[in-house]
């Protein structure tokens, strides 16, 4: 399943919601979904309590509640799935529309993470430009949450950045509160997985790795964009053997797979689960080579328009803008 946080285009973002895919290109409200599916299928007189409680406007907020909000989500997809077929322009009790086409659909950055953890110089390919050898450990770091941005959000280039770079990730959704998780139990702790572009000041970054830390380079506003959704781990058994492009105004600028990680889902997780990992917090899985480390040419510039794809998920499209003057 694809579950998302999206309003329409016209609704304000105060009224976003959590959503599933039906099909190809129909979002569905699961609250009103699963009110009905409650009151009409179910009998039960308090479906949109139930539905309020089961069915919050964030992801981690579903998240937390667990196994019961996860079979409350097979039973209002199992419904929408007939109800899209046999009633399209269906309405909840509130009298709007159950189904919205994706094109008429604003979507948001999936998941509101209580940590955003990326892990750098993971992959085989990234580590043969100088300086960006793998180290016995993962080379961790935590992003500002102030960094994510959404699906179709802009990128904003301060203006002290002068080589600003992308790299498209594999980001592990957190789906339970962990702590000590073993290599061989790591997947059980997974609710999903997303696409998270790891925007780069490298400029920037050299300036800082010379005091011994990475800080702004990583952080800036807009420097995590996520998206567009997340899919249950359900929908990808073989999350270690996915393509992973990168393209910037329809020119490929890195094309990897998952299977060459360095530290593979299992070991990241049983790595950093030293620390408790809570429901909705991110992992990335870091990035193959490519980018503005590897032809200076392909640093970004303003007006240039980024596709992060990863095989089973989508794409990520955000366009890269000036940072408003301060």
């Amino acid at each position: 399943m694809k579950l998302m946080r999206y309003s329409r285009k016209h609704e304000p973002a105060a009224l976003s919601r959590l959503g599933v895919m039906i099909g190809v290109d129909r979002v569905a409200d699961l609250h009103e979904g699963y009110s009905l599916y409650l009151l009409e299928e179910a009998r039960n007189p308090r479906g949109r309590e139930l539905a309020a409680i089961y069915m919050p406007p964030y992801i981690a907020q579903f998240l937390h509640m667990g196994e019961p909000a996860w079979l409350a989500l097979g039973d209002a997809y199992a419904y929408l799935d007939r109800l899209a077929a046999s009633a399209p322009d269906a309405t909840g009790m509130d009298g709007r529309k159950i189904f919205t086409s994706l094109p008429e659909c604003r979507l948001y950055a999936p998941v509101h993470p209580g940590k955003l953890i990326a892990i750098g110089r993971n992959y085989h390919e990234y580590t043969k430009h100088p300086g960006r050898q793998a180290g016995r450990v993962p080379a961790a770091f935590v992003k500002t949450l102030s960094a994510i941005t959404g699906p179709g959000r802009d990128i904003l280039k301060p203006p002290r950045v002068h080589e600003l770079d992308c790299e498209t990730e594999l980001a592990i959704v957190i789906g339970k509160r962990c702590k000590h998780v073993r290599e061989e139990d790591a997947y059980d702790v997974v609710a999903g997985y997303t696409i998270v572009n790891d925007v780069t000041a490298r400029d920037v970054g050299r300036t800082e790795r010379e005091g011994g830390n990475l800080f702004l380079a990583k952080s800036y506003d807009t420097f995590s964009p996520m998206g567009p959704w997340m899919v249950t781990r359900d929908a990808i058994p073989e999350p270690m053997h996915l393509r992973i492009q990168t393209r910037v105004n329809g020119e490929n600028r890195q094309d990897g797979n998952t299977s060459d990680m360095i530290w593979s889902i299992p070991r990241l997780i049983a790595y950093l689960s030293q620390i408790t990992l809570m429901p909705g917090d991110i992992i990335t899985t870091g990035s193959p080579g490519g980018g503005g480390l590897a032809n200076p040419e392909w640093y970004l510039r303003t007006g240039d328009v980024i596709e992060s794809e990863i095989e089973g998920i989508g794409v990520l499209r955000n366009a890269v803008v000036d940072a408003p003057a301060v």
